[in-house]
Formats: C-alpha cells, sequence, structure tokens
C-alpha cells in the first residue's frame, strides 16, 4: 500500500485533498485509523463494487471468492487461497489507494459503484475474535496483543472482555471495534449487508447483488474458521459480560437487528 504510518509531505496534502473532496473518508477518519481506514477497503474495477472489510463475518471466505472472480481469465499466477493475496497488497482487489488523486470511496459511489459488507451478532464476533486471535495464537509477536489496552494478549474470555469495552473505537482492532463504525453505517449507502448467520445464503445474494450470473459465482469455501458456534457461548457468557458486551456494542445490537439475549 502507497501510504506509511508515518506520512510524507505529499502523502499529507493528498489526504487532505481527499477530506475536503470527500465526506465518506472524512467521516470515517474521525473514528478509525488511516491504515485501517485503507486496509478495509476493497475495489473491484472489473465489476465496480466495493467490499468494506468488517472482521469476523467470514470476510477471509468473502474476500478469497472475490480475488477469484476478479483473477478469472486473466493471465495471472496469484493464488486466491493465498493469505497475500486474500487480505493484503497483492489482492487484484488492492490495485490503488483511494486517496486523490485516484478515485475516492465518494468518486466511486458517483460513478454508481456498488457498496457491500457483512455483519454478525455482536456476542458471537467478540467470542471468534477471542478463540482466533488470543486462545488459539500462541505466538510472541501478536499484532491484536499489541492493539489491548495493556498492549498484552488476556489470560483469558472475561478479561479480554473487561479490556475492549473500555476502549475508544479509534484505538480498538478492527477484529472488536464497532460494526457499526467498521462499515460507517449510515454513512455508507450499502447495495446489500450479508448476516454471518446466513452465510451461505448471503454468500450468493452478495455476488447476485453485483449483477453476477449464478453459474459464474465461485465456489463457497470455508476459510479462517473457529469454534465460536452458537451452543457454546453459554460457557463464556455471564450477566455481567453479557450486560457489558450489550452496553458497549448497543448500536449494533439496534442497528443491525440483533436481540439482547444470547443465540440459544
Amino acid at each position: 500500500m502507497a501510504f506509511h504510518k508515518r506520512l510524507t509531505r505529499i502523502e499529507r496534502a493528498r489526504l487532505a485533498v481527499t477530506k475536503l473532496t470527500c465526506p465518506m473518508t472524512r467521516n470515517a477518519l474521525r473514528v478509525i485509523p488511516l491504515t485501517d481506514f485503507l486496509f478495509g477497503i476493497y475495489v473491484s474495477r472489473r465489476y465496480r463494487y466495493v467490499y468494506i472489510d468488517n472482521p469476523k463475518t467470514g470476510c477471509t471466505s468473502l474476500k478469497s471468492a472475490m480475488a477469484e472472480l476478479e483473477l478469472r481469465g486473466s493471465e495471472s499466477n496469484l493464488d486466491p487461497l493465498n493469505p497475500e493475496v486474500i487480505h493484503y497488497d497483492a489482492s487484484p482487489l488492492k490495485s490503488f489507494v483511494p486517496i486523490f488523486p485516484n478515485p475516492t470511496l465518494s468518486n466511486l459511489a458517483g460513478k454508481g459503484y456498488r457498496f457491500v459488507t457483512f455483519v454478525r451478532n455482536p456476542y458471537q464476533r467478540l467470542l471468534s475474535c477471542y478463540l482466533n486471535k488470543f486462545d488459539s495464537n500462541v505466538t510472541t509477536d501478536n499484532p491484536q496483543a499489541r492493539r489491548m489496552p495493556n498492549g498484552a494478549a488476556p489470560a483469558n474470555f472475561a478479561e479480554f472482555i473487561e479490556a475492549v469495552i473500555g476502549q475508544a473505537d479509534h484505538d480498538m482492532d478492527p477484529h472488536w471495534r464497532s460494526q457499526t463504525t467498521n462499515i460507517q453505517f449510515g454513512r455508507i449507502q450499502y447495495t446489500h449487508i450479508g448476516r454471518f448467520e446466513n452465510y451461505s445464503v448471503d454468500y450468493m445474494e452478495t455476488f447476485r447483488k453485483l449483477g453476477i450470473p449464478d453459474a459464474d459465482i465461485p465456489r463457497l469455501r470455508h476459510l479462517n474458521k473457529t469454534e465460536a458456534g452458537r451452543g457454546r457461548l453459554s460457557e463464556f457468557y455471564d450477566e455481567r459480560s453479557q450486560n457489558a458486551v450489550y452496553a458497549r456494542y448497543r448500536d449494533d445490537f439496534l442497528n443491525f437487528g440483533y436481540p439482547y439475549e444470547l443465540p440459544d
């Protein structure tokens, strides 16, 4: 990605012009760091859509399929199952940074690009994050641990919840940041917002909304799965942690229609 953590003078100027001319970017950068904002944008020039990444909602599987579709018929030898192609700059959906003079998000919306994303029950999403990023990740260099308030991995799920509910959205890692903030709900007009709980159906519907014929939709794959099944939620949540999560992520529950009760 062309933009660095420490911006050059030219990059600062490009960003300033973008904020002046692109309301989507200006609003997002009030609550999301620049690096997170840029990392979460995937643009298909071939099919004219923008996918806004919302981690822990089946995004790895979806981005792999989108990369496969974008590469289809080309002479590229990129592997759409390779994590570097799915998530990082090697992705064919990362061909440019949406910062002036490149097309910005508002430019793309004005040109008729469609916007899509996915959401998930906040209780399940947080548990999936903990199990994937901390419970099963024993490496000494864990980038998610560095985004915790004390810069260290939590010892258990209760400690994880206690730590993150006190963070501001801007300071959170995208994996546990409010989904309302991640996808800029209410500020971006989406063609389709899929639900993780209905993944196999909404996976197909996402591509249909983008105008992809059923015969051309890539095969559904399940990548980066965690064991955050519905039947396990009661093993991790007690009344206190449930109340704390509901209070902190109330916007997500209300905006996406998820109830206070834990899924059965």
